[in-house]
């Protein structure tokens, strides 16, 4: 039995998109719904994907676009990597990542989120949570929902204008 089918054995029904990993590892207006849909996760009380790889772009984008610490950042990364759950993902499929970069290029979206839909599709999974509102509009053949209330995002995003301006 492959890796795949052993995923989609278990009735995964959505994925998470690295800015959910991001926002809950860090003080910030969002944390608590990230952290909350990340526990979901982890102890399998939502059926929710995590790819690991996510948290290699989690950490890229907490570094070098957020400025944050690169200890604490690497700390608070390895300490959920940490924990042991069928949730989390590990494999990079080559067929998927081949989809993923045709898709790219043809969308006009980073080669990461399609990673991602390619792989939803792949495992059967119908939804990502995610905070890129943009590939709602681009995205048809999997629903693509951000989990973080609509208020607490503007809260988010002028406590990030405020921290990086």
């Amino acid at each position: 039995m492959t890796g795949n089918t052993r995923f989609a054995r278990l009735g995964f029904e959505a994925a998470v998109d690295v800015g959910i990993v991001v926002l809950a590892h860090f003080r910030n207006p969002a944390r608590r719904y990230a952290a909350q849909l990340l526990l979901d996760a982890l102890t399998l009380k939502k059926r929710i994907l995590i790819p690991v790889s996510s948290y290699l772009g989690a950490y890229v984008i907490m570094t070098r676009y957020l400025k944050l610490r690169s200890d604490r950042v690497a700390k608070a990364l390895l300490k959920t990597l940490s924990v042991e759950s069928p949730a989390f993902y590990e494999n990079i499929n080559k067929t998927v990542a081949e989809k993923a970069l045709a898709s790219a290029s043809e969308l006009n979206i980073s080669s990461w989120d399609c990673y991602l839909i390619e792989l939803a599709k792949e495992l059967e999974i119908n939804k990502i949570y995610t905070i890129d509102e943009e590939l709602k509009k681009k995205i048809k053949d999997v629903k693509i929902e951000n989990p973080i209330p609509k208020n607490i995002m503007k809260e988010y995003h002028q406590y990030i204008q405020g921290k990086i301006t």
